[in-house]
């Protein structure tokens, strides 16, 4: 039968434990991965964290004590699942901002069309010019 590793209610969590678990750019890329499916657990070692067993061990302690992650041992390995409806709710809008930052669109949201060309003000002219650009 899994086991769940112990994590921590997110009342518990302070937001500069989760901005530090986010600091590390591997751990980050993690976050990233879990939220591209939310709902599904990974395997750690689907999830592409360099160094030793010991060291990707490290990282998920971090993350699950940061309230991001629910850890699960199977008997023969370990899963990870984003906590993103409960950490939504503790910090809202977080990992949304997240995956925009890091280029990604969140999982059930259809990627944004860019406005069509003329559609938003044009940027003034460069320095140097002798006339603004036009505005629509």
């Amino acid at each position: 039968m899994p086991v769940q590793m112990p994590h921590p209610s997110l009342d518990e969590v302070a937001l500069s434990a989760v901005f530090a678990a986010l600091s590390d750019d591997h751990r980050r890329g993690v976050v990233v991965t879990l939220a591209a499916d939310p709902d599904r657990e990974l395997p750690c070692t689907a999830l592409s964290v360099p160094g030793s067993k010991s060291t990707r061990s490290y990282h998920w302690k971090v993350l699950r004590e940061a309230g991001l992650i629910v850890q699960r041992n199977t008997g023969t390995g370990m899963t990870l699942r984003l906590r993103a409806e409960e950490f939504d709710a503790r910090f809202p809008g977080l990992l949304t901002n997240l995956l925009h930052l890091e280029g990604r669109t969140p999982a059930g949201s259809a990627p944004e069309d860019p406005a069509p060309a003329g559609s938003a003000a044009e940027d003034p002219a460069p320095a140097g010019s002798a006339e603004p650009r036009p505005r629509p």
